[in-house]
Parts: C-alpha cells; structure tokens; sequence
C-alpha cells in the first residue's frame, strides 16, 4: 500500500497535481464497527485511510505494538465515529461490538462515517477552526459541508496532527503539496504549519481536484490517491470507500 502510495505520488507530480498523503494520529476511542483482515502488502497507513478512521484508533484497539508492521491475516477490530468508549486494554464486550456493515455502499459508508463528529478540540479551537473552513471554501467556491466532512476525516480538525509520512494539519498536506499549492495561488509565503494557510491550502487543492476530476466522487478519490491516478486508472476501491465516507459526513456539516 506505501509503494502505491507512492507511485500515486509520482504520477500526480507528473501531471502537474501532487496528491494529498497522509493518516491522522489524534481521535476520540471509538466503538467498533466492523473488522478488517490484513492483505499481503498492507500496512496501517493504508488501511486506516482505506476505513477512514486514524492509524491511532487502530493501534489503541487492536493492542498492537508496533504501528509499522503489521501481518498479513490478522484480522483488525475498526472502529467508528461513535463515542462509545473502548476499554483501557484495547477490547470491548461483544455487546458494544456492532455486527460487520451488509448492504448496499451507501449503507456500509453511513456505518464507516459514524453517526456523528466526535471533537478532541475545545469550544474554541473548534469554533475557531469552522469558521476559517467557511471563510476558505467560501474563496475558492467549495461547499463548506464538503470541505469540513474531508478534514474532519483527515485530522478531525487538528492542526498539530502529523501523519506517519509526514502529512501535516488539518488537510493533512504535505509540504511539498503545500509549497506547490502556494506557488499556484502567487502565495509563496504560505505556511502549512498555519491553521488558515492549511485550511487556504486544503481548499484550493479541494478546488482544483474538483475542476479537474469531473465529479465529486472522483475529486474526493484523488484528494485519496493522486488526482494522476484517478485519471489515468480510474476510482480505486479504496478511493471509492474514501469518498463514500465523507459524502456521508457531509450531513454533519449542513
């Protein structure tokens, strides 16, 4: 998953477009909502995106000791957007544990999304950061609830979240995604270590995916896997579960 990852990367650099790389490490304890068997060349990274929850979530409720390796066949416990709180050892009782998500997809991502957001800020922060979120997809002309469900899924709105690749804040960008993105927008002072320059930064790219993906879905998917990858390989099953995800959020924020 990390070697596709990175050629999404390369691809999108080729295109002009870098993609957007990277796992929260800050949650609420969720409940679990399903499980997930580990496939030959998965790691936590890409399952954690794949699911939409954090790399956090996942190494506190399965017990896991070390969050870079991982083996194939192990079947991990994940969990949802629910505040239902996890036991200090990592478990739960089988009476909190909800029955793996059947259906249709939208369904299973309604199930994925959580019934809710679940906010680690305070008031304040949390305030604060919504109201540079309207101001931002005001500017570049994205729904608001679009842009608030994508990095409350990435970060869950926290700026001091750094992924295990180096993505950084509340889009969770990479700096070098950051310094290109900049560059478009004639800003090169831009700093993704700034709430709202991160929060500019996410909109803009969020903007771009838009315009050049064709559809919501697909501009969600390569804000996932690289917008290069989507156009020259489609919507990948993880992107798809993605996107799904934070459509269903989307709700939360209208």
């Amino acid at each position: 998953m990390a070697q596709t990852r990175a050629r999404s990367l390369c691809t999108a650099a080729a295109s002009g477009v870098f993609a957007v790389v990277g796992v929260v490490v800050l949650s609420a304890g969720p409940a679990f909502a399903a499980d997930h068997k580990v496939q030959p060349g998965e790691n936590l990274v890409g399952i954690a995106r794949q699911h939409g929850v954090t790399v956090a979530d996942l190494v506190r409720i399965n017990g896991l000791a070390d969050a870079n390796h991982v083996v194939a066949g192990t079947t991990l416990h994940l969990p949802s957007g629910t505040t239902t709180p996890v036991a200090t050892n990592g478990t739960t009782s089988s009476a909190n544990r909800a029955a793996p998500a059947r259906g249709s997809a939208s369904s299973k991502a309604a199930a994925a999304a959580g019934k809710g957001p679940v906010y680690t800020l305070n008031d304040d922060r949390r305030q604060a950061v919504n109201q540079l979120l309207d101001r931002a997809a005001w500017e570049f002309g994205v729904k608001p609830s679009l842009l608030k469900a994508l990095t409350y899924t990435e970060s869950r709105w926290h700026q001091d979240a750094v992924s295990s690749v180096g993505a950084i804040g509340v889009g969770q960008l990479l700096p070098a995604t950051a310094t290109w993105l900049a560059g478009l927008m004639a800003e090169p002072g831009l700093d993704v270590r700034s709430t709202e320059d991160n929060v500019r930064l996410s909109a803009r790219l969020l903007r771009l995916l838009l315009d050049r993906a064709g559809s919501t879905k697909r501009a969600l998917a390569a804000y996932y896997q690289g917008i290069g990858a989507v156009l020259q390989h489609g919507v990948s099953t993880g992107g798809a579960r993605y996107a799904a995800i934070i459509t269903a959020r989307q709700a939360w924020f209208s």
